[in-house]
């Protein structure tokens, strides 16, 4: 290897140790993000996008579920969001966005959402427990 790549691996190995940066974003680090339909007897129609990929149409069956992955870009600025139906109901809303937060808001690479009738629950895995992000809307 040259020199300047040897430079270039050092800064940014140095740069993912430091202290000062709690977390950067690891285009090489596989993602997920699950979708759990725990609605009563209810399919469940989402529809998920990012600013690069539209991930089209789903619809999940009663206690079904859908999971997708990806690697976040280099710049940290990944984020996909979804719309999600049923009924007359209906909700929008980031399920995975690239931050130290919200890596440990899901637990690490896995960003699972529980789908309810109360609601849309997180998955905490340092906790072992739902914990309640969003509620749904009626459609006007």
């Amino acid at each position: 290897m040259s020199h300047f790549h040897h430079f270039v691996f050092v800064l940014l190995l140095s740069f993912g140790l430091s202290s000062s940066f709690t977390w950067v974003p690891n285009p090489f680090r596989t993602q997920y993000v699950r979708i759990v339909n725990n609605l009563n007897n209810e399919l469940l129609d989402c529809h998920c996008k990012s600013a690069d990929n539209d991930l089209g149409l789903k619809t999940l069956q009663p206690k079904g579920e859908w999971e997708f992955s990806f690697r976040p870009n280099f710049q940290g600025t990944t984020l996909f969001y979804c719309y999600f139906f049923k009924g007359s109901f209906h909700a929008a809303f980031d399920v995975y966005v690239a931050t130290y937060k919200w890596k440990w808001a899901c637990g690490g690479d896995h960003c699972i959402w529980i789908v309810q009738e109360g609601g849309f629950y997180l998955y905490q895995i340092q906790k072992d427990e739902n914990v309640k992000k969003h509620d749904w809307e009626k459609k006007i």
